[in-house]
Parts: structure tokens; C-alpha cells; sequence
């Protein structure tokens, strides 16, 4: 039976912990024109080194779009040639834009990763279970004993184990760019999303996915 408990108190804390996404919007700034883009054609662009996270990103990012009526397409699939680094050459970006637009690009959603942090989490856990204990009744006015009489409480509880590990912080920003505008006029939003220790690239990917054009909706 204690063995039973302390299982339980293990799945529920395992089960709170699953639930809480690791992906979360701290920032965002938008332009009151971000709207518009919904009838434009969208290239969805992850600048990072690593070509399997840029094709994951980039494709959970066109499907959740896509499934809200967007228009895009991803970057690995129209302009495979692409620099894949971590930063934005601005001057190179900027003679590309004009290929953009002539291949029919109309607004650019790019995610470049800011900033990676390591960070160290301790988690706590104890189990505790409680018995409303009565008296059984053998005839003759005799009652067993184990547990006195009449709605005793017995309870017991276990040691608190605690469980450190360690994970790092990615700090993501989402520039969405409008091609058909003036230069000064192209950025019609920012946003910074902050991942906490990413279980899975999968999971990671479209939560992040979700939570960004959510974000774009609003």
C-alpha cells in the first residue's frame, strides 16, 4: 500500500509537469497593419545552423499557419540556399529581398535564436495518504481494537525527495517583415519567446508553432 501511494504522488507531480508548456511569449510588439498579412504570400524562414531544426521549425510553422488561413510556404522548399547561421547579415538580406519579391514573397516571418542560457532546477516532491478508520463490529457488543474507535484518522506520510537537474533557457525572436512596404515602414512585428529546457524538437516546434501565430492572431 505505501509502495502504491508514493507511485501516485510521483505520476501526479510527472503529470503537472507535462502540462506546463516550456514555450512562452514575453514580448511582443505589433504594428496595427500585422492583420493584413493573412491575404499576402508568407515565407517562413528559422535562421539557425542546425538543418534539422531549421526543416522541423519551419514546417510545423507553415502548417499552423496554413491552418488558419495563411498563405506560406517554407524556406528550406522555395530558397533552399539560404544562409543558415544564427545571426542576420542585413546587407545580404537586403539584396535578396528583391528575389523575394520577384518569386511572389509578399511578407517575410523569420525566428532567429537571441540567447542561450543554462539554469539548474530542483524539484520537490513528498507523498502523504490518510485512512478514516473504524471499528468492526463482531457481535456481542466486542469491537477489534487495532485503531481505538469510532472514525480514528490514521495517516502517514513519506520523506520529501528532491531531484535537481540541469537544462538551458533558448530566447527566440519572431520578426515578421512586409516586403510591399517602404524600407522604414517593413517590420510589422516582434516577438521574443523564451524555451525552457525543450523536451523533444517535435513537441518544442509546434507548441512554439501554435503560441506564435496565436500571438500574430490577437
Amino acid at each position: 500500500m505505501k509502495t502504491v501511494f508514493k507511485i501516485i504522488g510521483i505520476v501526479t507531480v510527472a503529470i503537472v509537469m507535462e502540462s506546463c508548456s516550456s514555450v512562452k511569449v514575453t514580448d511582443s510588439w505589433k504594428d496595427i497593419r500585422t492583420p493584413e498579412i493573412k491575404n499576402k504570400n508568407i515565407l517562413v524562414v528559422s535562421k539557425t545552423g542546425n538543418e534539422t531544426a531549421r526543416v522541423r521549425f519551419e514546417k510545423d510553422m507553415v502548417d499552423v499557419l496554413n491552418d488558419n488561413g495563411y498563405k506560406s510556404v517554407e524556406s528550406f522548399v522555395k530558397f533552399p540556399e539560404i544562409e543558415q547561421t544564427n545571426e542576420i547579415d542585413y546587407d545580404r538580406w537586403d539584396k535578396l529581398t528583391d528575389k523575394l519579391k520577384h518569386e511572389g514573397i509578399e511578407v517575410v516571418i523569420m525566428t532567429v535564436l537571441r540567447d542561450t542560457k543554462q539554469f539548474t532546477k530542483t524539484t520537490t516532491s513528498s507523498s502523504v495518504y490518510s485512512i478514516n478508520t473504524y471499528p468492526f463490529y463482531y457481535g456481542r457488543g466486542y469491537y477489534r481494537g487495532y485503531y481505538r474507535h469510532y472514525g480514528t484518522m490514521y495517516s502517514e506520510s513519506y520523506p520529501i525527495t528532491s531531484v535537481t537537474t540541469e537544462g538551458k533557457i533558448y530566447v527566440l525572436e519572431t520578426i515578421v517583415y512586409d516586403l510591399t512596404q517602404p524600407k522604414d515602414k517593413r517590420v510589422l512585428s516582434v516577438l521574443t519567446t523564451r524555451i525552457d529546457n525543450p523536451d523533444t524538437l517535435g513537441t518544442t516546434s509546434e507548441d512554439f508553432s501554435k503560441k506564435i501565430v496565436k500571438a500574430l492572431k490577437k
